[in-house]
């Protein structure tokens, strides 16, 4: 979820307004060689916490949701080269999104000016959208003083496999949570605005409300932690789970520091309840609370609840989540979701054509490729 514009970034934008902003030289050391941390998961799994744990370290800057990758640039397809004016577009819009979010739109001359210089100090062989994209982080991090630059938006599990060649010192944190919870959250999320979220336009709470189905949420829950399984062997790619995170934050977040190379800091802890679809916002409530593990039993129908076991089950199981419904007679009120999906996918055509497409895109393309990832999805992907 996109956050309150940072007051790193705010003092970013103070920095470039008065010209005193350097880009470095990003040419020194490989642009490709930042470090750089992703942290990924379904929608609504706790993405936002777990970049704020990180970024309440002092050695790492947590960003907002970028949407990079899929939206300004497809890794998954054939590299070429760039231009240093496209380079430098992407960089100001980089910008832009970490000072303003994610519609606070276009660029302003200072952002232009800006990416535009970043650009020029690129090595020619890093006149690539992947290098701009590590260069801009590197170097926002560092101008806050911290190394690493840590990213946020949940989709990138879908570009995992590529990034991580693209990018040798880069990790990634996946979290993963009780798909019925994650379902719960994504039901309540057009309702962000009335919980204190009102920074978000209208028009996002309207395509919240538009988006949720619980078999298309079980589904987009099923591909990202598939992705996720398909790649935890992977040394620098950790998977953890949202419950033992909540119940143990110290412990989690210590290990979690130990498989990025930091030490742990108590202030990763203390960090303010704030993005929940469950609870108002509030910046007096702070730390970590499993309060929220099992609330989803009070949003989720018995329908809800059955479409999202009978997809998911074989995850579950691997997750330790128990089915509670999954056996029982299927309800009337099953008759709901099932006629009311067309009208649901006509709904995220009409409001949301372009982040749909990205994500079905990335989807498709990688249950198409990845014969790893397909193995572990024969049997969950069953409804």
């Amino acid at each position: 979820m996109q956050g309150k514009t940072s007051p790193r970034a705010s003092a970013t934008v103070h920095r470039l307004d008065r010209h005193s902003l350097s880009t470095g030289d990003p040419s020194s050391a490989s642009a490709f060689n930042a470090p750089l941390v992703f942290v990924t998961g379904a929608s609504r799994s706790g993405t936002t916490m777990l970049a704020r744990m990180l970024g309440a370290h002092s050695a790492v800057m947590a960003f907002n949701e970028l949407h990079f990758f899929g939206a300004l640039w497809d890794p998954l397809q054939a590299d070429r080269a760039a231009s240093e004016r496209e380079l430098g577009d992407l960089a100001a819009k980089l910008l832009a999104r970490q000072t303003h979010g994610l519609w606070g739109g276009r660029p302003t001359s200072v952002e232009h000016a800006w990416g535009r210089r970043l650009a020029q100090a690129l090595a020619a062989e890093e006149h690539h959208p992947g290098a701009v994209f590590a260069a801009a982080l590197h170097q926002l991090a560092s101008d806050s003083g911290r190394l690493y630059a840590c990213e946020q938006t949940p989709r990138n599990v879908f570009y995992a496999r590529r990034l991580l060649d693209l990018y040798p010192n880069a990790r990634f944190v996946h979290i993963v949570r009780d798909p019925r919870a994650v379902l719960a959250s994504q039901k309540n999320r057009w309702k962000l605005r009335r919980l204190g979220a009102d920074h978000l336009p209208l028009s996002e709470m309207i395509r919240n409300l538009v988006n949720y189905h619980p078999l298309t949420m079980a589904k987009l829950w099923a591909r990202a932690t598939e992705e996720a399984v398909g790649l935890s062997d992977h040394p620098r790619f950790m998977v953890v789970k949202f419950e033992d995170l909540a119940a143990q934050p110290s412990l989690m977040a210590a290990r979690i520091c130990r498989f990025l190379g930091l030490a742990f800091e108590e202030e990763m802890i203390d960090i303010p309840r704030w993005g929940s679809s469950n609870v108002e916002h509030s910046d007096q409530s702070r730390g970590v609370s499993s309060e929220v593990v099992h609330r989803w039993r009070r949003a989720l129908s018995k329908a809800e609840t059955l479409i999202c076991e009978r997809h998911c089950q074989h995850l579950m199981k691997r997750f330790g989540y128990a089915t509670e419904v999954l056996d029982q007679p299927s309800p009337p009120s099953l008759a709901i979701p099932v006629l009311s999906y067309p009208l649901h996918v006509a709904g995220v055509v009409a409001f949301n054509p372009g982040r749909a497409l990205i994500q079905l895109k990335a989807m498709t393309r990688l249950k198409g490729n990845d014969g790893v990832a397909a193995a572990h999805m024969t049997e969950g992907s069953k409804t």
